[in-house]
């Protein structure tokens, strides 16, 4: 090997070396940057952050009962017409009223004082699922199907004495749970089971963390609360509250669970961490760009001029030398495929 071409293989090592070294400390510097803050910027979760995250979950419940309630005043209202317009025709269209104004029921009914049904409005219900009673009452139907069953019953009293009864759409029981704000707020059946939830969900999965069955089950003999539980190696503030009523015919044994992670919380330096995870990300992709960008313009092409070189040195004159650009290196290339030709013409 001739000394010119130990000079150009070692001078292109060296360019590699440092285009080598060179990306690898930018990646480091945006890794680091990126995932340090995580351990360095540790704090505690204060008990304000604690305390509001318990009372938008009872708002959440408390809402969902109103709603819940407000339907007792909206088949109250059809009742009083159905009692007061004694006619056939009264019944389904009341029922149909009410479901072309109220958009959270999946269907209503009217059934008659032995349980025969009178008229029906939208989707048909299982009103053998319904517990009917003397006063305005809310009832959970067994698991059955794929969805959760909650229905809505007023007594009609009178001559044309029955029963108004409605069914919930799943929509109107999840609805209320956004009040309880970011992370997975679940709404659960007397058994615990998920009926719905702000995020997937399956209907009837039961809660397999154990922080939060325990948090469903204190939420049904405690009240409301929350608590901050490590999951996995990271914090998550849970929070409980129950779908409590003043009424005992409207209790229904559900419950709210909200899982917020420590993640999703305003941390003092949540902040931070953020802008310091954009900077890191930011800095490697810039890396990834330049250094790209340096290895096709510049460490690439002298690689293959050097390869080009020691071909020709060692003799090698039959494969002619690629022109692509016209910049230095393309200068140097096309010396190099004349060089080539003379010395081919020569021999």
């Amino acid at each position: 090997m001739t000394r010119s071409q130990r000079r150009r293989r070692r001078h292109f090592s060296l360019a590699a070396l440092v285009w080598a070294v060179g990306a690898t400390a930018l990646l480091g510097l945006g890794a680091g940057i990126a995932t340090a803050p995580s351990s360095w910027l540790v704090e505690d979760i204060p008990q304000s952050v604690v305390t509001e995250q318990r009372t938008r979950t009872a708002l959440a419940a408390r809402q969902l009962q109103r709603s819940l309630n407000s339907s007792v005043s909206d088949l109250k209202t059809v009742a009083a017409g159905v009692r007061e317009l004694d006619d056939d025709e009264t019944a389904g269209r009341l029922l149909t009223q009410l479901l072309a104004t109220r958009t959270g029921y999946r269907g209503a009914a009217y059934l008659s004082s032995d349980g025969a049904v009178l008229a029906v409005a939208g989707d048909d219900i299982d009103v053998t699922a319904v517990t009917v009673s003397d006063k305005p009452a809310l009832t959970a139907a067994p698991l059955q199907d794929v969805s959760p069953r909650v229905y809505v019953s007023v007594p009609v009293t009178g001559d044309r004495a029955g029963w108004i009864v409605a069914e919930f759409t799943p929509q109107a029981l999840i609805q209320p749970l956004s009040l309880a704000g970011p992370g997975n707020t679940r709404l659960l059946n007397f058994d615990r089971l998920v009926i719905g939830a702000t995020s997937d969900f399956t209907t009837f999965e039961p809660l397999i963390r154990p922080d939060l069955d325990q948090a469903a089950q204190s939420a049904r003999t405690t009240g409301a609360g929350a608590a901050v539980h490590a999951v996995d190696g990271r914090r998550h503030v849970v929070s409980w509250a129950p779908v409590t009523s003043a009424e005992a015919t409207r209790q229904l044994g559900l419950s709210v669970v909200t899982d917020r992670p420590e993640t999703s919380l305003p941390l003092p330096h949540s902040a931070e961490r953020s802008e310091l995870a954009l900077l890191g990300v930011l800095i490697a992709i810039l890396t990834v760009v330049i250094f790209g960008w340096l290895y096709v313009v510049v460490i690439g092409p002298l690689h293959a001029l050097a390869r080009d070189a020691a071909r020709i040195a060692a003799g090698d004159l039959a494969t002619p030398v690629t022109v692509r650009r016209y910049d230095r290196l393309g200068l140097i290339a096309r010396d190099l495929e004349r060089l080539r030709r003379d010395m081919s013409w020569r021999s």
